[in-house]
């Protein structure tokens, strides 16, 4: 579990009203890893392969409330997803008696959050809830796995135009990999790169911070963006370009679950 934590807790939104989105997107400038789902039987697949995530369902939404009651204790109640948090989410103030229900008789541990309070209020709410479930774990960054032909880099390297493919993807750096034999060094400053992620370009520049052998044997470069490189508007787009790449592949894992 030690391992999972360092890494940081997935955070699904299950059945998210619209107005949700705003607030979603400022948890993803925050550098937590955010997830829409609208389908709570595949989502229960996906929990069994994250066991340490966090969900917060809409109970206005997918169930009736006493179909949501048991979906919790299913969830409880199973091995495989009983380590999983929840809270409850509602565009509507309900009855005491309902806030009793999940917050004392189910005792979920994430709280009942009710929308109409405000962005500002819930994104204050939902940020001491998540940093109190320690969801981003010991990382600063959310990265993203790059699937191939998600994402290129050209860079010179030596007088020479090289072209990359990426592994993965974070507001903070990035590791690539070449076709053919190239080596570059630890230390090695890479200017003016053009990196090119779903049709969206960013021109950081950048280091190389260390090298490995991935498991095809290529030699995958870690590669950190200088600071001064990135303005704050292309940093945010960064931010949603990883976002729309981890939701992506949710997305495919609920599919096939």
């Amino acid at each position: 579990m030690a391992g999972l934590n360092a890494l940081g807790k997935k955070v699904f939104f299950l059945y998210p009203p619209p107005v949700l989105s705003e607030i979603v997107d400022e948890l993803a400038r925050r550098e937590f890893e955010v997830f829409l789902v609208r389908d709570h039987v595949r989502l229960r697949n996906v929990l069994k392969n994250n066991p340490e995530a966090l969900v917060f369902i809409d109970i206005d939404d997918g169930l009736e409330e006493a179909a949501w009651a048991r979906y919790i204790e299913e969830l409880r109640n199973d091995p495989a997803t009983a380590a999983v948090r929840i809270g409850i989410i509602t565009l509507n103030d309900r009855p005491a008696e309902v806030k009793q229900t999940y917050l004392m008789d189910l005792q979920v541990a994430c709280g009942f959050i009710v929308l109409k309070i405000g962005a500002a209020k819930t994104i204050e709410i939902l940020v001491k809830t998540l940093e109190a479930n320690e969801a981003r774990g010991q990382r600063r960054f959310v990265r993203a796995i790059c699937p191939p032909g998600v994402g290129t880099c050209v860079l010179e390297f030596e007088g020479v135009t090289l072209r990359a493919e990426l592994s993965d993807l974070s507001s903070a750096g990035m590791t690539i990999h070449f076709e053919g034999t190239i080596y570059m060094k630890a230390g090695t400053v890479l200017r003016d790169l053009v990196l090119t992620v779903k049709g969206t370009r960013f021109n950081p520049s950048g280091f190389v911070v260390g090298v490995r052998a991935d498991a095809g044997g290529r030699n995958v470069y870690v590669v950190m963006f200088a600071p001064e490189s990135l303005d704050d508007t292309h940093r945010e787009k960064l931010k949603t370009v990883v976002r729309y790449i981890n939701q992506n592949a949710i997305d495919e894992a609920l599919a096939r679950s």
